[in-house]
């Protein structure tokens, strides 16, 4: 193949890795699941959490897994991603929707956000993970709780019905 193709081969290949790297973010987080999340950062990395943590990346996980094991439910929706590759560091922009469910003195309230990770990735040993990240905070909606399934549409006393678990006990880490 001629060097062009190689380059868009390439380029493709670093794009799609980076892409993986941020999927394992979501489903780490989500699932309470501290090692994936590791899996995301190199061992010196950065994270600046919205004002509420700046430090190794990895300390930081070590930190919030406890507490995000005593949240309610929890899903991070990726959206786009802008990826600047410079060699072997890439700047990368990825539009985030979050929800929680936290416990406000005995009521459920469910909270919604909308921001950006801004991260600055970097390829080292041929791998790419996160050096540096920025949490930015675009919007939030706080409401209470009013989880009715559909008005009743879904029975979880039914066969084949599941919900979601943080940690190992989630239906994601089992097989068919």
């Amino acid at each position: 193949m001629d060097t062009k193709m190689n380059e868009r081969l390439q380029t493709m290949l670093d794009h799609s890795e980076i892409r993986d790297v941020l999927s394992r973010y979501a489903r780490g987080i989500d699932r309470a699941d501290g090692e994936l999340l590791k899996s995301c950062y190199h061992a010196d990395a950065i994270e600046e959490h919205a004002g509420n943590y700046e430090g190794n990346a990895h300390q930081y996980i070590d930190e919030a897994i406890p507490r995000v094991l005593q949240m309610g439910a929890m899903q991070h929706l990726l959206g786009s991603s802008h990826i600047d590759i410079d060699g072997d560091r890439a700047y990368v922009e990825t539009y985030v929707w979050t929800f929680v469910r936290f416990d406000d003195n005995g009521r459920d309230v469910d909270t919604f956000t909308g921001g950006r990770l801004m991260d600055r990735f970097e390829k080292r040993d041929g791998e790419w993970k996160i050096a540096h990240r920025w949490t930015i905070l675009d919007w939030n909606r706080d409401t209470p709780s009013s989880e009715g399934w559909c008005l009743g549409l879904f029975d979880f006393s039914q066969k084949g019905a599941r919900t979601g678990s943080k940690g190992m006990t989630d239906p994601s880490y089992k097989r068919f």
